[in-house]
């Protein structure tokens, strides 16, 4: 699953008048065929929509609300401190919680409430909940497109790999655009520094060790002394002892990657750095 997609949750009773304004909501965005959007309609919420939240990057629940603003109101989410449910039913909060717990996921979230003002058992939307379902449609719609604008953003981020060994750039190539960078390449020190200045990088990956001994120090040393404003970090196969041995402050460093390197915690380390995830 593409953790980049967007999930729409709608839940709620269509056979109770303006309690489905959820589904409605959904079914609106549904019908518009949005890319990289996960449409989902349900009576209400669940356990099992925690491991659906897990396999996407942001989700919105829609219901309707009894005695909110008008037309609708937006609030973000955050876990709720205990899980609690009641006849299955969860809270967006509780849902929220369950995928942090159990699956170790904490997607951006929060919670759409469209107001509604009947809710006898007859199908059918009344008028002005027909009215504020359009609107909350629309706006949908607009908090979807910001959204994919963040996400392209996201992956006009580059990294800039700086290693002899065409191996260890091929597979740093493949995991950070896997994860949605733009990577570039050089091969030794001088020309990390030549394509720096070319495609000025948003983090650079430096081997420690390449044609010199400490040639990512020294590459490290120019980039400071460039006043290269991104992330610099350092791969080495020395051990954790190396870290004891260089001055990552005096080199600009924001830190050392020891390999092999571990996919996760490279892309994590870097989504936290330059989008602050």
């Amino acid at each position: 699953m593409d953790k980049r997609r967007f999930l729409l949750l709608g839940y709620g009773n269509p056979g109770r008048q303006d309690d489905g304004l959820g589904p409605a909501v959904a079914e609106g965005i549904e019908a518009l065929g949005l890319p990289d959007v996960t449409v989902e309609t349900d009576y209400q919420l669940n356990i099992e929509h925690g491991a659906m939240l897990a396999e996407h990057a942001a989700a919105l629940f829609v219901d309707a609300s009894v005695s909110g603003a008008e037309p609708f109101s937006l609030a973000k989410l955050q876990p709720a401190r205990e899980i609690t449910f009641t006849t299955h039913a969860m809270s967006p909060e509780s849902v929220l919680a369950v995928c942090e717990e159990h699956f170790g996921a904490r997607p951006k979230a929060w919670v759409l409430a469209v107001r509604g003002y009947a809710f006898e058992f007859c199908e059918g939307l009344s008028e002005e909940a027909r009215k504020n379902c359009g609107e909350a449609t629309a706006f949908v719609q607009s908090l979807i497109r910001v959204w994919r604008e963040e996400t392209m953003e996201f992956s006009k981020k580059t990294i800039l790999a700086i290693d002899d060994d065409p191996d260890i750039r091929a597979a740093l190539r493949v995991v950070l655009e896997a994860a949605g960078f733009t990577v570039g390449e050089a091969a030794n020190g001088e020309e990390g520094l030549e394509v720096a200045r070319s495609i000025k990088p948003d983090a650079i990956i430096v081997d420690l060790m390449m044609e010199n001994v400490d040639s990512g120090s020294t590459v490290a040393r120019e980039l400071k002394a460039l006043n290269f404003g991104g992330p610099v970090y350092m791969l080495s196969s020395a051990g954790d002892a190396v870290q004891y041995n260089l001055d990552g402050r005096e080199l600009g460093l924001s830190g050392i990657f020891q390999k092999p390197i571990e996919p996760k915690m490279l892309v994590n380390t870097l989504k936290r750095e330059l989008l602050g995830e």
